[in-house]
């Protein structure tokens, strides 16, 4: 994302299997947890207050449910260490909501920490259904510790996939077997998210997944607008996404840059089986240079670049895009973007996610690229082995 003490006790092992409750009554249960997983142990500190207040704004006790914050704010920020709120409706500028549960200092972009979070507030929540928002710097699939060029300011950028705290970072397979369980959404307020790669590692810990495949702008989700909607059931995904995108598109000059998107995962599987059916005719695909690809990163150590933009420029077989073209379709059932994005590029194609694209500028990515899922299932073999990158 974004521009710039208690110990508990172990929760059961039921409990890491499934997010569903399995009371004899599950009627008796509220309709919906919603956890916010807030990394702000870095310069987004300030945001992730205001972040806070926007929640407690959009809070009703007319909602059916609960709205969890767990927020790790930056050294010297009071609290000083990881709490966790439970949302309560307020509008001055004071965080109102009460302060549930106290951690030591400890690392919030460790897989470990995040799943053990995440299942006590389950476990202390229960619920019908649950939502996840996950909050903090991203850069979707990339690792960490890879400073390959230089970000906006001039200065050595770290990609990290998700979350930064201090200097610590999360990589995309360690978020996803850091989620308990399987949620009804995820909602990432984090740059760079909306990658098909994220999508594919996570198609089995959520239902829908909203995210931004460029940057989010450090004020992030409109939350005292789309809590409500989060509660809904119902809920609908495409007004909580439109809500995002019209908070920005309303804006004028360099702030008017936004993109969203939501993708239904059980459409994944289809989307991986159409790209592997043509990856699988190598003799048709052409090489693709990046540059002529509609691009959704400035950063050069961030090469991201729009699925369909891409698939269409990558194989003479008209017929394999087209059903890949579909599919991504399917997989996508809401997206917006903005002409331009901080006067930086414009935005001429937008299918709702990116995809990585290997050329000679970012092959100190390929070794670790090989190892994700959507690597691995998609095919796209076929299209590094044709580059001479190997499988």
């Amino acid at each position: 994302m974004k521009i710039p003490v208690l110990i508990t006790l172990p929760v059961t092992i039921a409990l890491l299997l499934s997010c569903r409750q399995h009371d004899e009554q599950p009627e008796a249960l509220p309709t919906r947890t919603i956890i916010a997983y807030v990394v702000a142990d870095n310069n987004l500190d300030y945001f992730a207050l205001k972040d806070l207040n926007e929640m407690e704004q959009g809070w009703s006790a007319t909602l059916d449910g609960n709205l969890i914050a767990y927020v790790d704010r930056a050294e010297g920020a009071s609290p000083p260490h990881p709490v966790v709120y439970k949302v309560e409706h307020d509008t001055t500028a004071a965080i109102a909501s009460p302060i549930k549960k106290v951690y030591a200092e400890h690392n919030s972009a460790s897989p470990d920490v995040m799943r053990r979070v995440l299942s006590e507030l389950i476990a202390d929540y229960p619920a019908q259904s649950y939502g996840l928002v996950l909050w903090s710097h991203g850069t979707g699939w990339l690792p960490a510790g890879i400073a390959s060029g230089s970000g906006k300011a001039g200065k050595a950028a770290r990609p990290q996939s998700f979350g930064k705290d201090g200097t610590d970072e999360m990589s995309i397979t360690d978020l996803s077997n850091a989620l308990p369980c399987r949620f009804d959404f995820i909602i990432f307020d984090a740059c760079y998210m909306g990658a098909v790669e994220v999508a594919y590692e996570l198609r089995n810990k959520a239902g829908y997944i909203i995210f931004s495949p460029t940057e989010v702008l450090s004020a992030g989700y409109p939350y005292q607008e789309v809590v409500g909607r989060l509660f809904d059931k119902p809920v609908d995904y495409s007004e909580v996404a439109r809500s995002f995108f019209q908070s920005y598109s309303a804006l004028e000059g360099a702030m008017q840059s936004a993109s969203v998107s939501v993708v239904k995962t059980a459409e994944l599987e289809g989307l991986a089986a159409s790209f592997r059916k043509l990856m699988s005719d190598t003799a048709q695909l052409q090489y693709v240079n990046s540059m002529e690809v509609q691009q959704l990163s400035a950063r050069p150590d961030i090469p991201l670049f729009d699925l369909g933009s891409f698939v269409a420029a990558l194989s003479a077989n008209n017929a394999g895009c087209e059903e890949v073209s579909k599919s991504i379709c399917s997989a996508v059932v809401f997206k917006e973007a903005t002409e331009k994005f901080l006067d930086n590029f414009t935005i001429n194609d937008f299918s709702g996610m990116s995809i990585f694209i290997p050329d000679t500028l970012a092959t100190s990515y390929h070794d670790f690229y090989k190892t994700n899922a959507w690597f691995q299932t998609s095919g796209y073999g076929g299209y590094f082995g044709k580059l001479g990158v190997g499988r």
